[in-house]
């Protein structure tokens, strides 16, 4: 039932669930439906592997977990929800029904198979688990404190609130995963404490757990939200730390504000620059937003330095309706991700004169899109054909009668039209200035014909 979507409403066969993001009606459509096999898991591990890639599987909980709460609904020994809780709640995304419930036994029993048969996947796929996330992001206010069953928990244990069963939830969890031999991770919540000062809320590093070797990834860095230092308090706190920012690295938010880019906005937008642009140990240099919303913030330690793991580029895959939308979304940002990942910091990043910072930037920006246009995009283009990475759309710039032409990554051409029709690969090369009279129409194109997002400037 968890893995299928479709119309109507199925509220008693238990075989499907509501479409949402764009699933849309039908039952058995690939977008919005379907999963993964265990020959299919297994295909995967092994293929990484033999890449040196590690596979770290997440398994959200314990919220974002509707699929699994609808799937066990009716089977007393996995059951994930308390079905006298009246409590009131609503996530971002508009659900009343998707958080695992941590009174109940049933929870962790359910726990404990799925972790256990991802171990199982993972050796008999000759790949041994070694992490695992465990989620725990975005559990709305208002959960589990109209549960009879949390209630008595509560009363029983002497437990203050529902917040601190969040607590007791990882505790266990983590209990659940050692047994295993596996190490937790989890989004920033399961390193955070819930506090005030002054009357208003704020989250703190949890003392509880920072020495655990726990896993966080931390993705809300938001100018204004408050947690632009979250990844560093964390670090300097103890807690092993992924940096995840959705300022620079949330690949399913759209590349621009262009109606032609599909995506999301609420986290800003993330073109092939930012993530390139990101300095890992001193990200509040280059984000763009109001510099004040860093005053008082706190920096990273040398001791919070050796705590900061990794970075991650985040694409949820569920906003993807259409075939190829995961190559065009990925790429090339990913291999500005790994710029950033994967080299120690250029001499731009750690250059403290302003003007000298910037030209450095400059020329190492240069050799960045270069080296993707001219050497990066065509080799993917002979050796994975038809992969649809985005291909830059085009500048265009109207002043004196003229039209100029540029574009983010050299290795492409330019083809216009002057018709208002759209460039195809036998329209006119962009050979410089074009006369303005009446529509103009450019693309780039690839070596193998393939057509970008089209600019248009029309006469006055």
């Amino acid at each position: 039932m968890g893995g299928r979507r479709g119309h109507p409403p199925d509220s008693l066969g238990g075989t499907h669930l509501p479409p949402a993001f764009g699933s849309g009606p039908a039952v058995d459509r690939p977008f919005g439906s379907g999963f993964y096999s265990r020959a299919d898991y297994i295909e995967i591990l092994r293929y990484a592997a033999a890449r040196h890639i590690e596979v770290i599987p997440e398994i959200e909980m314990p919220g974002h977990a509707r699929a699994a709460v609808k799937a066990m609904q009716g089977n007393p020994q996995y059951a994930l929800y308390d079905p006298d809780d009246t409590s009131v709640y609503s996530t971002a995304q508009q659900y009343h029904d998707n958080v695992m419930n941590p009174a109940l036994e049933s929870t962790y029993r359910f726990i404990e198979q799925v972790v256990g048969d991802l171990v199982a996947m993972h050796r008999d796929a000759g790949v041994p688990l070694r992490h695992i996330h465990m989620g725990g992001d975005e559990v709305p206010a208002g959960v589990w404190e109209g549960s009879p069953v949390v209630q008595a928990y509560l009363k029983a244990h002497g437990l203050a609130s529902v917040d601190d069963l969040w607590f007791v939830f990882f505790g266990r969890v983590e209990q659940i995963v050692k047994a295993q031999g596996v190490s937790l991770g989890g989004w920033e919540e399961i390193a955070v404490r819930k506090t005030q000062r002054d009357g208003h809320g704020m989250n703190i590093a949890n003392p509880d757990f920072a020495t655990h070797g726990w896993r966080a990834y931390v993705w809300n860095n938001v100018p204004g939200w408050g947690n632009e230092d979250l990844a560093y308090r964390l670090a300097n706190g103890g807690y092993d730390v992924v940096l995840s920012p959705v300022s620079n690295y949330y690949l399913d938010l759209a590349w621009n504000q262009s109606p032609d880019e599909s995506g999301l906005d609420w986290g800003g937008y993330v073109d092939l620059r930012k993530p390139f642009e990101f300095i890992p140990f001193d990200y509040y240099r280059n984000i763009r937003a109001d510099p004040a919303v860093f005053v008082g913030k706190d920096r990273l330690t040398d001791y919070g330095r050796t705590h900061v793991v990794g970075i991650q580029g985040n694409l949820w895959a569920e906003t993807l309706t259409a075939d190829g939308r995961v190559d065009y979304m990925m790429l090339p940002r990913l291999l500005a991700v790994a710029e950033r990942a994967w080299a120690p910091d250029p001499d731009w990043a750690k250059e403290r004169d302003p003007a000298r910072s910037a030209s450095l930037f400059r020329d190492d920006w240069s050799r960045f899109v270069n080296v993707v246009g001219q050497r990066e995009l065509p080799r993917l283009d002979r050796e994975v054909p038809g992969l649809n990475y985005r291909i830059p759309t085009p500048g265009l710039h109207a002043d004196g009668g003229m039209v100029r032409c540029s574009v983010e990554l050299p290795g492409f051409t330019l083809r216009y039209t002057t018709d208002g029709s759209e460039p195809t690969a036998r329209s006119a090369v962009v050979s410089g200035p074009i006369p303005l009279r009446g529509t103009i129409r450019v693309a780039a194109f690839n070596g193998a014909g393939r057509k970008g997002h089209t600019a248009r400037v029309s006469a006055p």
